[in-house]
C-alpha cells in the first residue's frame, strides 16, 4: 500500500529507537512536493544505442546502454556509474526528492540505486560526472537496493577500502530478495533537521506501491549530500527508467546539456574550410546525417552537402572556395526536425595576415585525473610538500582542465596546436585491451572535447597523433606496420588499422589536406601538411609514423640497427620539407610535430639519458630534419617531454641549427628532469642552461627549461624505484605555450606560462624572449 505521512513518521521513530528528536519535529514541517516531481531525461524509446542522452554522462561508454526507453548497465562491474549533467544537490535548508523506476536484468551480490554528493559542492560538474567504482574522498553516498531486498546507505568515501562500500547506519527493513521479474521504484528524500539532513530511502512495487524495503539515515552532515548525483549498478546487471526529482534543494541546468554534437574543430588552408563535427555514439534507428550551414553574419545560409557518420560518429566537411577575408558564422546540424534535433553554432574568424602579427597556442599530454577512478590507488603524500590528493577531488581531477582553457583563451590564439597526448590510455581508468577499442577511446575523448569546445569552435585547431592517442606508451611507426604480437615496444601499431584510422580522423581530420595523401602500410592514413594562417608558413610532420627502430635500439639479433636502415621523418616527409623550405618566400615559419630532436633529460647522476622514442635518434635523420628545417627558416615546437624546454640545436657544432620550443605537459604525471651534473659551458642566464651533448651525442644549446619543482633526488628519496609518477601539481611544472609571431620586427616571442597564469597577470614563468626569426 501506499505510503502516507503517518507510516512515515512511525517507521523513523523505529529507526531512532523511540526518541522523538528535534530532526524529526523539523522533518513532519517540511512540504514534500512528491506531486511535483519532474522528469529529468526525455528518453525515446524505439531506439537501441550506447549513448544515454544528453542529460547523462556514462562510466564508461561501454558499461551502459540505452535499450526502448531505459537505462541498462552492462557487463559485471564493482560499481557503474550514469551521472546526472542537468541536475544537482545545492546547499541550503531545503527538501529534495529522486525517484526513479529500476529492475534487475542479471542476477549477482550487489545492488542499483543512487550516488549523491559527489564532489561535496567543490567540483565542477563534468569533474563531478566522473565518479565511477573506486570511492575515495568527495565520492558521496550510496543509496541503494540490495540482492537480498533490503535497502541500505553505503559509503562511496572511504580511501582506504576503496571497493567495500561499507553499510551505514540499520540496513532496511527485509523484503523479497531481487528477481529479474521487478519493477521496482526507489524513492530518496532529503529532509532538513537542526544543523543537517535525514534521508529516508523506500523501495516499492511500483505496480501497487507496496513497500518492499525502508531505511532511514538521520543527522547525515550537508556536505555528504550536495554535488552531482548519478544512478549506479553494482555487479549483475540492472535497467532504470523514468528518474525524476523535486524540490528547492535540487538545481536544475539544462544548459549542461552534452550532445548529441559534442564539438567541433576546424582549420582553413588557401581557399579550403575543413570542419569536424563530432557526435555522440547514437544508435541505427537514430538519425545519420549531418549537416553544415555557415553565412556572413546577418546574411544568408549557405547549406553544405549532409554528410553520413563516420565510425568514430563524426563528419569531416570540406568547403572549397573559401572567402577568408571575411568572419563567417557556422552552424551544424543533426537530426533537424525529429526529435533527436541539435544545434552546435560557432564562428570561423577572417584570416588575420594582414595585421603581420600572430598569437600561436601550443599543448599537449592531457590526463584526465592523476589518480584512476577504476582500481586502487593513493593519495597519500609522500614528497615533500606534497599534498594529499582525494580521489573525487579538485587536487586529482585534471578534467575538465578549466583553468587552462580560461587562462589559453584569455591570450585571444589566432591559431590552437594540440601537438599530441591529447588523452592517456590509463586514465580515468584502464584501457580496453581489444584491437579495436572504439568506445573505450571515445570515453576519453569526448573529456578532451569536452574541455576545450569552447576554443575549437571558434579558433582554428590542429591536431597531431601521438603515441598515447592509440593506446601506446612508445610508438615506432614502421610506416604503418602491425606491430609483432602487439608489442609496440618492437616497432609498428599494436592496434588494429581501421581504429588507428578512425583515431586520426577524430583527432585531425579537419587538419589541413595532407601534402601527399597516400596511405602508409595496413592503409594507415597520413596527415602530415603545410598551409597559411595569420601571415605565418606552417608546417606540420609525423614524428612517429615513419619513424623504426624499436625500445633498446637493437635489432632482432641484439645487434645495433644499421644507421643507413633506420628512418626518422622518412624520404617522402624530408622531400615535403625541402618543398616547403622553397615556397612561399618571406613568410616566418613554424613546424609543429609530437616530440623534440634531441634527448633533454638526465639520471639521478645528472648524466645523459637515452630514450630512442625522441626525435633525437637516428642521430643522422635528426641531422638531415634539422638542416631542412634550418633551410626553411622554421622554428620548430613539439610536446611529448612533460618539461617545457627552449634550445638552438646544433648540426655540426652547438648551435648552428634551428629552435625548438617543447611546451609544458597540461597534465601528465611522469616527470623527466634535466639537472646535469655540473654546470654547462656558455650558460644562458638560467640554470641547467648552455651547451650541451646529449646520450646520443647530438650537440645544441640549451636556452632555458622548466623541471619540476621537486628534484629528482628528492623523489628518488621517496621512491627508490618505480615509475617517475607526480600527481600533485603543485610540485610540478605543467602549463602551455604561447608564442606571438611579429613579422614586422622579425621575431618570434616564446613563452611558457604555468597552468593557474594568464595574460594580464604578469609575465611570471615565462621561459624566454628571444628574436629568433632572421637568419634562424
Amino acid at each position: 500500500m501506499a505510503c502516507s505521512k503517518s507510516n512515515r513518521r512511525q517507521f523513523i521513530k523505529g529507526a531512532v529507537g523511540g526518541a522523538l528528536t528535534a530532526a524529526l519535529a523539523a522533518q513532519e514541517r517540511v512540504a514534500r512536493g512528491e506531486d511535483s516531481l519532474t522528469r529529468v531525461d526525455a528518453l525515446p524509446t524505439g531506439v537501441v544505442r550506447t549513448w544515454i542522452g544528453p542529460w547523462y554522462w556514462a562510466n564508461r561508454l561501454q558499461d551502459w546502454q540505452l535499450n526502448t526507453g531505459r537505462i541498462e548497465s552492462r557487463g559485471d562491474l564493482r560499481c557503474r556509474t550514469v551521472s546526472v549533467l542537468t541536475r544537482e544537490i545545492v546547499a541550503g535548508t531545503a527538501a529534495c526528492t529522486l525517484r526513479v523506476r529500476m529492475g534487475t536484468l542479471a542476477l549477482a551480490p550487489g545492488f542499483s540505486g543512487f550516488l549523491i554528493g559527489v564532489g561535496a559542492g567543490e567540483l565542477d560538474y563534468r569533474a563531478a560526472a566522473l565518479a565511477y567504482s573506486a570511492s575515495g574522498t568527495g565520492g558521496g553516498l550510496l543509496c541503494v537496493y540490495d540482492t537480498d531486498g533490503r535497502v541500505r546507505f553505503r559509503d562511496h568515501t572511504s580511501e582506504s577500502s576503496q571497493f567495500a562500500y561499507t553499510a551505514l547506519g540499520t540496513p532496511g527493513t527485509a523484503g523479497p530478495a531481487r528477481s529479474t521479474l521487478e519493477d521496482v521504484t526507489l524513492t530518496l528524500e532529503i529532509i532538513p533537521a537542526t544543523g543537517a539532513f535525514d534521508l529516508l530511502l523506500t523501495a516499492r512495487a511500483t505496480s501497487t506501491g507496496a513497500i518492499l524495503s525502508r531505511a532511514a539515515l538521520l543527522a547525515v552532515p550537508e556536505w555528504r549530500i550536495v554535488g552531482g548525483f548519478a544512478l549506479a549498478s553494482s555487479r549483475g546487471r540492472h535497467w532504470f527508467r523514468d528518474l525524476m526529482t523535486g524540490g528547492a534543494k535540487i538545481a536544475e541546468h539544462p544548459e549542461r546539456r552534452f550532445g548529441p554534437i559534442l564539438g567541433t574543430m576546424f582549420s582553413v588552408a588557401d581557399d579550403v574550410m575543413r570542419l569536424n563535427a563530432v557526435v555522440a555514439p547514437v544508435g541505427r534507428a537514430d538519425p545519420q546525417m549531418v549537416q553544415l550551414q555557415y553565412r556572413l553574419p546577418g546574411g544568408w545560409w549557405y547549406t553544405a552537402p549532409a554528410l553520413p557518420l563516420g565510425s568514430g560518429y563524426n563528419a569531416v566537411f570540406s568547403v572549397y572556395g573559401w572567402d577568408s577575408s571575411q568572419q563567417w558564422e557556422y552552424r551544424v546540424l543533426y537530426g533537424y526536425g525529429t526529435p533527436q534535433q541539435d544545434v552546435y553554432t560557432g564562428t570561423i574568424p577572417a584570416d588575420p595576415a594582414p595585421s603581420g602579427r600572430a598569437t600561436v597556442g601550443l599543448l599537449s599530454c592531457m590526463g584526465a585525473t592523476a589518480r584512476p577512478t577504476d582500481r586502487a590507488s593513493s593519495g597519500l603524500p609522500r614528497l615533500p610538500g606534497e599534498r594529499f590528493l582525494g580521489l573525487y577531488s579538485p587536487e586529482n581531477l585534471y578534467f575538465p582542465h578549466a583553468a587552462l582553457a580560461r587562462n589559453l583563451a584569455s591570450h585571444r590564439p589566432d591559431i590552437l596546436f594540440f601537438v599530441g597526448d591529447q588523452i592517456y590510455e590509463s586514465v580515468p581508468t584502464n584501457k580496453d585491451t581489444a584491437l579495436a577499442p572504439t568506445l573505450d577511446f571515445l570515453y576519453r575523448w569526448y573529456l578532451w572535447i569536452w574541455s576545450f569546445r569552447e576554443l575549437t569552435r571558434s579558433v582554428p585547431t590542429i591536431c597531431l597523433v601521438d603515441d598515447h592517442d592509440v593506446y601506446q606508451g612508445n610508438i615506432w611507426g614502421h610506416s604503418g606496420a602491425p606491430a609483432p604480437s602487439r608489442d609496440f615496444a618492437r616497432g609498428g601499431y599494436a592496434n588494429a588499422a581501421a581504429w588507428v584510422n578512425m583515431v586520426q580522423s577524430l583527432q585531425c581530420g579537419h587538419n589541413p589536406s595532407p601534402y601527399d595523401p597516400t596511405p602508409v602500410l595496413q592503409n594507415i592514413g597520413v596527415y602530415y601538411c603545410a598551409f597559411q594562417w595569420a601571415g605565418v608558413s606552417f608546417a606540420v610532420v609525423e614524428g612517429r609514423k615513419f619513424k623504426t627502430g624499436d625500445q633498446d635500439g637493437l635489432n632482432s639479433s641484439g645487434a645495433p640497427y644499421p644507421p643507413e636502415s633506420l628512418e626518422l621523418l622518412g624520404p617522402r616527409q624530408e622531400q615535403f620539407l625541402q618543398d616547403w623550405a622553397r615556397w612561399p618566400v618571406g613568410m616566418p615559419r613554424i613546424c609543429a610535430t609530437q616530440t623534440a630532436f634531441c634527448c633533454l633529460q638526465t639520471g639521478e647522476n645528472g648524466v645523459p639519458m637515452i630514450d630512442y622514442d625522441t626525435n633525437a635518434y637516428p642521430t643522422h635523420k635528426r641531422d638531415l630534419a634539422l638542416s631542412l628545417l634550418k633551410e626553411a627558416g622554421a622554428l620548430i615546437l613539439s610536446g611529448d617531454q612533460h618539461r617545457g624546454s627552449l634550445v638552438r640545436h646544433g648540426i655540426s657544432g652547438f648551435t648552428d641549427g634551428p629552435v625548438e620550443f617543447t611546451g609544458p605537459a597540461a597534465a601528465a604525471k611522469w616527470q623527466r628532469w634535466f639537472e646535469p651534473a655540473v654546470p654547462l659551458s656558455d650558460p644562458a642566464g638560467t640554470p641547467n642552461t648552455g651547451r650541451y651533448t646529449d646520450a646520443f651525442g647530438n650537440r645544441m644549446r640549451v636556452l632555458a627549461v622548466a623541471n619540476p619543482r621537486i628534484s629528482q633526488a628528492q623523489f628518488r628519496a621517496a621512491y627508490p624505484t618505480g615509475p617517475t609518477e607526480v600527481g600533485d601539481r603543485v610540485l610540478k611544472r605543467e602549463g602551455y605555450g604561447i608564442v606571438r609571431v611579429d613579422g614586422a620586427r622579425r621575431e618570434f616571442i616564446i613563452e611558457c606560462w604555468p597552468l593557474g597564469c594568464r595574460s594580464g597577470g604578469g609575465r611570471r614563468g615565462a621561459v624566454r624572449r628571444l628574436a629568433v626569426l632572421a637568419g634562424v
